[in-house]
């Protein structure tokens, strides 16, 4: 994961900053898709196509227990963290 990958996911495509959104949550603590939806007042389904572009690209993992699939930012996101919040910042407007 580099820089460009970072700026791909989350500055330039479509839904980018849905999916940083998402992280940054994911990265205050674990979440649900459900959580995560009502957080960010999307869909359901939303949330999901989103989570499956990052849990594709090794962004996020999901740890499985009982029913629930909980989300965590993976080990290699937590390593270029800094890139992250640099680019969040210049692409989320809260």
């Amino acid at each position: 994961m580099d820089k460009k990958f970072l700026w791909w996911i989350f500055g330039v495509t479509k839904g980018g900053v849905v999916r940083a959104k998402i992280v940054r949550l994911l990265h205050d603590r674990p979440r649900n898709a459900n959580q995560l939806a009502k957080k960010l007042k999307l869909d359901y389904t939303t949330v999901r196509y989103h989570l499956n572009i990052l849990l594709k690209h090794g962004i996020v993992e999901a740890s499985e227990h009982t029913y629930i699939v909980m989300y965590f930012p993976s080990d290699i996101m937590v390593e270029h963290w800094d890139e992250f919040v640099k680019i969040y910042e210049s692409v989320v407007n809260d």
